[in-house]
């Protein structure tokens, strides 16, 4: 059942400067700068009835939060007086035809018999179009009388921000604590950012939560097939050329805006009034020209009318975006993203969904600590920090000197393949002593129906070591402790914070030649270790499960839609509901805080009285955040899902790396470094291009220009497989600091490009 209203909303402020000290350049500090202060706003109420759709508003002026939430309070009355008057029944001879035909319920699948009653399901506030016209029908369709029952008008609005979590709740906020009779709910990450919070019935939610992009970039996507999706937009911009003009993230000069008494200004404000102090640039020539044409074309009078316009088109478009998102989701999943608050949330639904799997939730504490240590993300390290090419295809080559290639290959959705691989479902149980005794791991296979998971300790035998020096197998996490730093990172250390500076306890995921005790990893992943040098030298515990291949057909399902997908936006949708998946087997729920906004006295005094009180914030006089300890912890996510996805995915790189590239080069390659699911190699050879043509099959070359030799479809987003970051472009030089910070220079038609990547 979809969400019938939907509004889409923003806010405009004024940036007021503040005045502040100097800070103490000897010491870090925050300066404040600017507070901001609510001026506009705009919002689109949407109806999947369009009869019911109401024209934009648009406001401009003082107490703008207040004013935003009275025009919510007037938009719930009408929303649910419209949920109260239940439209009949209408059906037409064709609606009535498919009734009949049904033999199956449309909700739970269930085959209508004496047992499941078969119920015409219809949308109780209509559809579009002429209520009174012959071919009118409000039928949905067949559905058992127990699923018909279970289907609710929502008790609450959908109300969404672009970026909300970041900006607009923290205006939000200010104000919500003024009604006294709303109760206020939040979802939060922290006290100060939340993924959600409701006021009475109003759920503000964050439209960047599904779409993690900019909006400018969201409106690129989708405007690749021009104005058919952007029906409200057109709505508001009939003409062809006024439509085109906007169509696209407009420029503010959100710096320039301190006071009101600025929109009365009768100019668009100079090029320089443009800069944005938040990304320290200034604006383009093309945006300002862009701003210039707008000014123009929709005669505007004031700044003031400029503000609207800008509110106006945002709302629209966010609208517009976030309804072909929705639209997606219900096509494709039968999910309304409406009723979620993430991303991940909604692809774990839809992945359940269309797998129709039953997993077992873990009952014993020791199970779920268990995987829970089992847990390691990706490697991220550089193995070596400079190398250059020297090759016919790069400038500068020296044919006296060896012939030596970089190489930027990226495994396609990584954690998708995992997720294809048989994965647990339940039926766990500790194996007994006598089984560990008799457990024969190199004779389980890959694709049966019993999984493991083991405690073991291994040895990282001395003759392997060389090989696997750049890229050791089992990483673990740990601290490394001074006496474990080189001399050079000693003395790296004291010269940048003193002799006596101790530094802080952090643990990382770091690959090491050592001996590993008590490590836990999946099955096949202790296969390829032996196979590739390790021992095992004891075995601790193992965990059996059942296992399958359950998440395949979901994974499959996506990466064939975005094959087929046209356009930016359809390819982005399909790989964030593979992606976003695998983040709610992986959900932390120790790291979940317990906090309440409360708006009155008897609520502020029940929660800071209680043993778990841990600290407050107050907001305003009306408004106070409590931060409780969890007295109660509920561990019911399928944590061992996540734990073989994240262990599984290291078989495609090892795999890749140990049997693929090393067995081709031996020592004429060198790893530069890996992040998660790429590795940049220096390769000695002629030509690696020619090589490539050997051994292909490990290859998607679908993105290589259509006349090279190497192009082909046949692997095109096929997960595991490994691509060519640059597509045939040849890398000249690469230069690694730390983790996630390295530089690459490349040529493209004779002109140097960098492409850069720094950990923020």
């Amino acid at each position: 059942m979809h969400v019938g209203f939907t509004i889409y909303a923003d806010f405009e402020a004024l940036t007021r400067k503040m005045d502040s000290c100097l800070p103490d350049p000897n010491i870090s500090s925050t300066t404040h700068c600017t507070k901001f202060e609510a001026c506009g706003y705009a919002y689109q109420v949407v109806c999947t009835n369009s009869n019911y759709t109401k024209p934009p508003v648009v406001y401009r002026g003082k107490n703008a939060v207040e004013r935003f939430f009275g025009d919510m309070f007037k938009e719930e009355e009408y929303v649910n007086g419209i949920y109260g008057d239940i439209e009949p029944l209408i059906m037409t001879d064709e609606t009535e035809k498919k009734f009949k035909s049904a033999t199956h319920c449309n909700i739970c699948s269930g085959k209508f018999s004496d047992g499941l009653i078969k119920v015409r399901d219809h949308s109780h506030i209509g559809v579009t179009g002429d209520r009174y016209s012959d071919n009118y029908s409000n039928y949905r369709s067949a559905t058992c009388q127990a699923c018909n029952l279970n289907l609710q008008n929502p008790s609450f609005i959908p109300i969404f921000f672009h970026n909300f979590r970041g900006f607009d709740s923290h205006l939000l906020i200010e104000a919500a604590g003024k009604y006294k009779d709303k109760k206020i709910v939040c979802i939060p990450n922290n006290m100060e950012k939340y993924i959600s919070f409701s006021v009475g019935n109003l759920r503000f939610l964050d439209s960047y939560q599904f779409m993690s992009e900019s909006l400018e970039r969201l409106v690129k996507n989708l405007a690749v097939d021009g104005l058919t999706h952007f029906h409200h937009f057109r709505k508001a911009f009939q003409s062809d050329e006024i439509a085109k003009l906007l169509l696209r993230k407009n420029v503010y000069c959100y710096d320039y805006v301190d006071s009101h008494d600025k929109f009365e200004e009768t100019m668009l404000p100079p090029k320089t009034a443009f800069y944005n102090t938040i990304k320290r640039e200034h604006v383009s020539n093309d945006d300002y020209d862009h701003a210039q044409r707008v000014w123009a074309a929709m005669d505007m009078k004031t700044l003031g009318d400029y503000h609207d316009l800008y509110l106006l088109t945002d709302v629209l478009l966010l609208a517009d975006v976030f309804e072909r998102f929705r639209t997606m989701t219900i096509e494709y999943y039968g999910l309304d993203a409406c009723y979620f608050y993430t991303a991940p949330g909604l692809a774990w639904q839809a992945a359940l969904k269309m797998s129709g799997v039953s997993l077992e939730l873990l009952t014993s504490p020791d199970m779920y600590n268990f995987y829970e240590l089992g847990c390691r993300g990706g490697i991220s390290m550089i193995s070596q920090k400079y190398a250059r090419a020297n090759n016919k295809y790069v400038k500068g080559y020296d044919s006296t000197k060896p012939t030596s290639y970089l190489m930027y290959y990226d495994a396609n959705n990584l954690y998708g393949w995992a997720m294809s691989q048989p994965l647990p479902t339940g039926m766990m149980r500790w194996l007994d002593a006598g089984e560990i005794q008799e457990f024969n791991l190199l004779k389980k296979t890959i694709d049966g129906p019993k999984g493991y998971m083991l405690e073991v300790d291994l040895e990282y035998p001395n003759e392997v070591h060389e090989n696997h020096n750049s890229y050791p197998l089992a990483p673990s996490h740990k601290h490394v402790v001074d006496e474990e730093l080189s001399p050079y990172s000693k003395s790296l250390n004291e010269d940048l914070y003193g002799e006596h500076w101790k530094r802080p306890k952090t643990i990382k995921l770091i690959p090491t030649l050592e001996n590993k005790c008590n490590y836990i990893t999946h099955y096949r992943n202790l296969q390829l270790y032996m196979k590739l040098g390790m021992k095992i030298k004891k075995i601790h515990r193992i965990i059996e499960f059942d296992q399958s291949p359950w998440l395949a057909k979901y994974i499959s399902f996506n990466t064939e839609k975005r094959q087929k997908s046209k356009n930016c936006f359809e390819i982005n949708f399909f790989k964030l509901m593979c992606n976003s998946v695998f983040g709610k087997t992986m959900e932390n729920l120790r790291n979940r805080v317990d906090i309440k906004l409360v708006n009155n006295k008897r609520s502020l005094r029940k929660y800071t009285s209680k043993p778990s009180f841990e600290r407050f914030q107050i907001f305003n006089e009306d408004l106070v955040g409590i931060q409780n300890k969890k007295t109660n912890l509920l561990l019911n996510k399928p944590v061992y899902v996540g734990a073989s996805i994240l262990e599984l995915s290291k078989i495609v790189m090892y795999d890749f790396h140990y049997n693929v590239m090393k067995s081709r080069y031996g020592k004429n390659i060198n790893l530069l470094f890996t992040d998660t699911d790429s590795l940049m190699y220096e390769i000695f050879t002629e030509d690696i291009y020619q090589d490539m043509m050997t051994f292909k099959d490990y290859f998607d070359t679908s993105a290589y220009d259509v006349e090279n030799k190497l192009h082909s479809t046949v692997n095109k987003k096929v997960v595991g497989k490994m691509k060519d970051e640059l597509s045939g472009v040849p890398i000249t030089e690469f230069v690694g600091l730390r983790p996630k910070m390295y530089s690459i220079i490349y040529d493209v038609d004779g002109t140097q490009n960098e492409k850069r990547t720094a950990k923020e």
